[in-house]
């Protein structure tokens, strides 16, 4: 579900999310509107109804009250006042006749309305001969009984009619009308039955059974009446029956009907004394059918112009909130989508010009808001971050300068080492071949020590080549000590180069010492540097413990030769006396034979020594060698330590130019 919600952008959800329960809102709006319009609808059919069952009414009414005049006119053999009440009548009648015709529903089923009128309009036919007949007072056709056919017709048709109505209340108020109107109608049949019955003062059997029935067909009609009126209008029509007229009608009723043995002498008020009385009682029964009536009128009205008016409110209200909703809606997703369009534009521009100096809107309390502010603080915080990183590669850059620095001293000085212990390298070589050259001369020295022993007899003979030889000695004790002075010389120099390689060693090692500290600052970018450095630090290591062997050495080789120069010293000193003494060869034959053998273990001791000088000069020889290949070592690591230094200055630019590229 949600790689599914993922696939699409978040306006478009919250339009499906909104728009389909506010078009599900729409159409059950539009079922409840639809379902209030057929209400409508079935309140304007009740009302449609209602109204022709009042037309139905309002004829039959007419109907009956010109069917008692009609008889009172035939009665009266043409009384001119019941011929001008007929008169009038007839008018009224024509009004309900004319207004049933003219009427035309709008939502009644056409056809069943048609044939209903047409079943009245079919008898109406008959009713200008009726009347024409009643005029002459010669009628062909039996007014009572045509009034009383198509007044119950009209009773008919209304009981049919009431069949269209829908709501219950109307139905039963239709129902108790039918009965006011059947009670109203079998009044009117009874006043102009027993009219005649007392007008003639008798009666046959059949006239007696169809008054009997009207009265009985009267009585169930107000029984039903009572079941179906409403209290009030049950309460008015029990009031009139209370009504003195009303009580002396059914006492003339009953008083004919206990005359069934006695037909041919009925005893009763006279025909106009019943009459009056008997329209009197209709007129009370004409008053409960007008309040039913009118009350029927109202109350489909009221409910037809309640369910329209629901109806309209309804249709209003459904479309100003339908329309509210929608525009919410549309206002919401148009805001959510210029908002995070928005939000998406300013990243994306953000992303692509590396602009970190942006700030989004965050102004609201929605989540937007929220991602906003929580945007723009990890902006603030990446921001800080990468100007502390841009300070930090700064400070990093420096530093790597001057380790660069450094290493290019490092390799100074190792060159310069290198150079020295070349120097020191061929020093050592001459004073090797200068301690050769001491000891062959020291071994000539003996073969003449030698050769002046055995001539020692020969001296007196021989004083002038022994004073020769003494000189010739004198020469060599000279070159000897000037050579020891030298070796003395050079050595003191070789000192002052070991002193110089131990201070190289010691600048190197603390060199290599920074080189660590300034690795270990880089972390990861200066793991190969630290390695490189440990090197270069182990070897000044190795320099060091070098030079102070070659100190030693030094020492030795300085002490042995100031022994050989106090020796030469020694030497010349004998050689001097010796020289003075040839004059006094011969008194000091014996003295001279002790001076060389002295002369002899002198120039042995000059020679062991020069023998040991050799071998200390070879052993700085190899010295200088070791200490050369170190110094070549380390100019090949602090070569190597550059490079490293290089590349990780390369990188450190390049991550500078990255930075750089952030607007902070």
């Amino acid at each position: 579900m949600h790689s599914l919600l993922r696939r699409f952008q978040l306006y478009i959800i919250v339009s499906i999310v909104a728009g389909v329960p506010l078009l599900i809102s729409i159409f059950l709006a539009g079922n409840t509107i639809l379902d209030f319009n057929r209400q409508a609808k079935m309140s304007e059919v009740d009302r449609e109804a209602i109204q022709m069952v009042i037309l139905f009414d309002n004829l039959a009414h007419n109907l009956a009250v010109e069917r008692g005049l009609t008889a009172g006119v035939l009665g009266s053999k043409g009384n001119p006042d019941q011929v001008a009440a007929l008169g009038q009548q007839r008018g009224k009648a024509d009004q309900a006749i004319a207004a049933l015709r003219s009427y035309k529903p709008e939502l009644l089923n056409s056809t069943f309305v048609n044939m209903l009128v047409s079943d009245i309009t079919q008898q109406l036919s008959q009713l200008n001969n009726v009347r024409a007949g009643v005029d002459k007072l010669a009628p062909t056709i039996a007014p009572f009984g045509y009034y009383s056919n198509l007044n119950q017709l009209a009773i008919d048709n209304s009981r049919l009619m009431l069949s269209q109505v829908g709501n219950y209340q109307l139905g039963a108020l239709g129902e108790s009308l039918v009965s006011i109107i059947i009670m109203k109608e079998r009044a009117g049949q009874v006043r102009g039955a027993l009219n005649g019955v007392f007008a003639r003062g008798q009666a046959t059997p059949v006239l007696y059974a169809n008054i009997q029935g009207y009265i009985s067909s009267g009585d169930y009609a107000k029984r039903s009446a009572m079941l179906e009126l409403p209290p009030q209008f049950k309460q008015q029509l029990q009031n009139q029956e209370r009504n003195q007229v009303w009580q002396q009608v059914e006492s003339i009723q009953k008083s004919f009907l206990s005359q069934s043995e006695q037909l041919d002498a009925i005893n009763g008020p006279t025909s106009q004394e019943w009459f009056k009385l008997a329209t009197e009682r209709i007129t009370l029964i004409n008053q409960v059918r007008n309040l039913l009536q009118g009350e029927m009128n109202t109350l489909s009205e009221q409910r037809a112009a309640s369910a329209i008016m629901t109806r309209n409110v309804l249709t209003i209200g459904a479309a100003v909130l339908s329309f509210l909703f929608a525009w919410i809606v549309i206002a919401t997703v148009t805001n959510l989508r210029s908002r995070v369009g928005s939000l998406t534009n300013k990243l994306s521009e953000m992303a692509k010009r590396c602009d970190l100096s942006v700030d989004l809107d965050q102004t609201g309390r929605d989540e937007i808001a929220s991602i906003a502010a929580s945007i723009n603080q990890l902006n603030h915080a990446i921001r800080h971050l990468i100007q502390d990183v841009k300070e930090t590669n700064d400070h990093s850059t420096e530093r790597l300068n001057q380790i660069i620095a450094t290493s290019g001293e490092l390799d100074s000085s190792g060159q310069e080492t290198i150079a020295k212990c070349d120097n020191i390298a061929t020093a050592m070589t001459e004073l090797s071949q200068s301690s050769v050259e001491i000891a062959h001369s020291a071994e000539r020295a003996t073969e003449d020590t030698d050769n002046m022993n055995q001539q020692v007899l020969e001296c007196q003979s021989q004083s002038t080549l022994s004073f020769n030889s003494v000189k010739s000695l004198l020469a060599q004790i000279d070159a000897t000590q000037h050579c020891m002075h030298e070796l003395e010389s050079d050595t003191q120099s070789i000192g002052q180069i070991v002193a110089t390689i131990n201070a190289v060693s010691e600048q190197t090692n603390l060199l290599a010492l920074n080189a660590a500290i300034e690795a270990a600052r880089a972390g990861e970018h200066g793991r190969g540097f630290a390695v490189v450095s440990s090197e270069v630090r182990d070897l000044a290591q190795r320099s060091q413990e070098a030079t102070e062997s070659i100190s030693k050495l030094l020492d030795k080789i300085r002490d042995n030769t100031k022994s050989a120069v106090d020796n030469m010293a020694k030497s010349k000193q004998a050689s001097d006396e010796t020289f003075h003494s040839v004059d006094v060869v011969k008194q000091s034959v014996e003295k001279l034979e002790s001076a060389i053998e002295q002369v002899n273990q002198h120039i042995s001791s000059i020679a062991n020594a020069t023998i040991e000088q050799s071998k200390a000069s070879e052993a700085i020889d190899k010295d200088v060698d070791v200490l050369a290949d170190i110094a070549h070592r380390t100019g090949s690591h602090a070569n190597n330590l550059n490079e490293i230094v290089n590349g990780y200055q390369a990188e450190v630019h390049r991550v500078q130019g990255k930075l750089h590229e952030f607007k902070l």
